[in-house]
């Protein structure tokens, strides 16, 4: 593996900031049901809702909701695999650049956290986000 792949490999950028979290999945649920309710309450008495059509719309609202559960477990996953890839750095030489843009290179020494996002703190007290490494070596 050369290193520029080496590095694309362990940068991704999941976190929980990456999901949208202006509604909880209760919300949608209960914006749903509010709707669903004030379309019966409003509906025609002689030209009531079609029972295919309401079908549908619960299985819309089913299958979004399991898209977002699927999200939220997917970006847990990666979340785990960038722990599990800077884990893998330790005691290896890396250069890059640190959070304040300077160029550093030492020896990965062990990770921290930030905001819940594995970052490499180098023999020397510098510290390095996994997206910053340019170069890796044994």
């Amino acid at each position: 593996m050369s290193t520029s792949s080496a590095i694309t490999a362990i940068t991704n950028n999941a976190s929980s900031s990456t999901l949208a979290t202006s509604q909880t999945p209760q919300d949608l649920k209960n914006e749903f049901l509010q709707m669903l309710m004030t379309q019966l309450k409003n509906q025609d008495p002689t030209n009531p809702v079609d029972d295919t059509a309401m079908l549908g719309e619960e299985a819309q609202f089913s299958t979004l909701e399991q898209m977002q559960n699927m999200n939220t477990n997917l970006v847990s996953l990666m979340s785990m695999q960038n722990v599990s890839q800077a884990v893998s750095l330790v005691g290896k030489t890396i250069t890059g650049v640190d959070a304040n843009g300077a160029s550093v290179s030492g020896q990965v020494a062990s990770l921290v956290f930030n905001s819940g996002t594995p970052e490499l703190k180098l023999a020397d007290g510098s510290i390095v986000p996994l997206s910053n490494i340019q170069t890796i070596s044994n």
